[in-house]
């Protein structure tokens, strides 16, 4: 049977092959007209019509490059939508962006010098209103781009740092996003790309997920990836003597795409954030907490030279304490010049160490660590020479002897060393030192105001248990 002719402009393309439903007709008068199907089509048809999504107000929470890979997309998105004909049932058309930074912050001498959040220079480069806040208390975000007959409606936090508060979130119609740099569970909390790097993770990735009320990382996992296809596994692999820089690089830009992401499918809808879609590391679950200057420090005892190497990736120049050659005898005569008094701990300085790599045992070495520093049935090694390291932990100060060897400008510091396994790189080579208030100078060169003057006695001061993998 076909429809009549006054229907024909209100036809739905849903419809069984032959028949048009009308919706501009009330249900009695569908049944009437088609009996056998009215019932079952015509609520598919009206059902399957998508509703139309309400446009976004973004308040975007940001502070480091990281943060400015997805601030610049979502403003690329917003302005490619701007140039196209509104599509009413899409989700994630972006009306408005605001940006919240931390302040600026004071650093260098007499703290002159100030640094601004890159978010803040990318979001005035950007002509987006900017916030500064540096806590939320008592502070309502104004209206979107100055239009009071609006609100925002979604909070998206990438990097940001500071907790978005429950009032906040839940006046915004669609809570909060958050683009966090690895696959959660796994390395949750405010460090996780460094982390990566120090825990020797050979994949990551990034999750989007919803900001949580009570804690950081505690939202539902709304995607992860990069993923290549459907079956190929979930992130990326990290590429050999990756740096935490490296590393920030690869994720920042997938981050940003699995934002959009998220926004085009609607993933943020109510009827998708109950969802938790499956954690997909592979390498188990790690904290990720926040790391300080404290971190920095070689800490050698229970380390391996790939640890201290990883470390110095991770975080960047490393620093140890170095006791100065004869500091030793003048602690025992009580030399007020070493500003210790007789018997106390001996002097040390602090030492910043750069340009670190792995490489393997000098022959010099080898022959050392196979004595195990049996320096009595052997006359001594003359291109080895030991230097007492210092370890901080609190007011307690540890030393730890440990042989070292000119390689050119650098040193080689034998530190884990498997000796079942001479092949591998088991042990670090330091390029630069700087010792404190003093100018960075290659390694051998500083080391010199650091070496034992007698490798027999020497050689039985070495802390074998750190030279020596247990």
């Amino acid at each position: 049977m076909a429809a009549p002719s006054i229907w024909r402009p209100l036809l739905v393309r849903s419809s069984p092959p032959g028949v048009k439903l009308c919706l501009g007709y009330s249900c009695l008068t569908a049944r009437r007209a088609f009996p056998a199907i009215a019932q079952s089509h015509l609520v598919r048809a009206l059902s399957s019509q998508p509703p139309p999504h309400e446009p976004l107000h973004i308040l975007f929470c940001g502070s480091d490059a990281f943060s400015c890979a997805s601030l610049q997309a979502l403003h690329d998105e917003m302005q490619r939508q701007r140039t196209r004909a509104p599509v009413a049932e899409a989700p994630g058309r972006i009306a408005t962006l605001d940006v919240v930074v931390r302040p600026a912050k004071r650093t260098g001498r007499g703290r002159a010098t100030i640094i601004e959040s890159p978010v803040k220079v990318l979001a005035t480069q950007l002509g987006l209103p900017v916030y500064e806040r540096d806590t939320f208390t008592g502070w309502t975000p104004p209206p979107p781009a100055g239009d009071t007959g609006k609100v925002i409606n979604m909070i998206v936090a990438v990097s940001f740092g500071l907790f978005v508060p429950r009032r906040l979130l839940r006046a915004a119609r669609f809570g909060g996003l958050n683009v966090h740099p690895s696959l959660l569970p796994d390395l949750h909390g405010a460090a996780p790309i460094e982390h990566a790097v120090l825990l020797g993770r050979l994949r990551t990735g990034v999750t989007v997920q919803t900001l949580d009320e009570t804690t950081f990382d505690g939202g539902r996992r709304l995607l992860q990836g990069p993923r290549a296809d459907a079956t190929a596994q979930v992130g990326l692999s990290l590429p050999p003597r990756c740096t935490s820089a490296d590393l920030h690089t690869l994720l920042a830009p997938q981050g940003a795409d699995l934002l959009l992401e998220v926004l085009r499918r609607g993933l943020y809808l109510p009827e998708h954030v109950n969802v938790n879609v499956p954690a997909s590391s592979l390498e188990g679950v790690a904290a990720a907490p926040k790391l300080t200057k404290a971190d920095r420090q070689v800490s050698w005892r229970g380390q391996t030279a790939a640890d201290i190497d990883r470390r110095s990736r991770a975080l960047g120049e490393l620093w140890t304490r170095l006791v100065p050659s004869g500091a030793d005898k003048k602690r025992k005569r009580g030399d007020q010049d070493s500003g210790e008094a007789a018997g106390g701990p001996p002097t040390s300085k602090r030492v910043i160490l750069g340009n670190l790599d792995l490489v393997t045992i000098p022959d010099s070495v080898q022959a050392l660590l196979t004595a195990r520093g049996s320096a009595t049935s052997a006359e001594p090694a003359t291109d080895w020479q030991t230097a007492t390291f210092v370890h901080e932990d609190g007011e307690a100060r540890q030393r730890i002897g440990l042989p070292f060897v000119a390689d050119g400008e650098g040193i080689i510091v034998p530190v884990g060393v498997d000796v079942q396994d001479s092949s591998g790189l088991q042990c670090l080579r330091i390029g630069t030192m700087r010792v404190e208030g003093e100018k960075t100078r290659p390694a051998a060169r500083a080391m010199s105001a650091f070496a034992g003057q007698d490798n027999v006695a020497a050689a039985s001061d070495i802390a074998w248990e750190v030279v020596l993998k247990k």
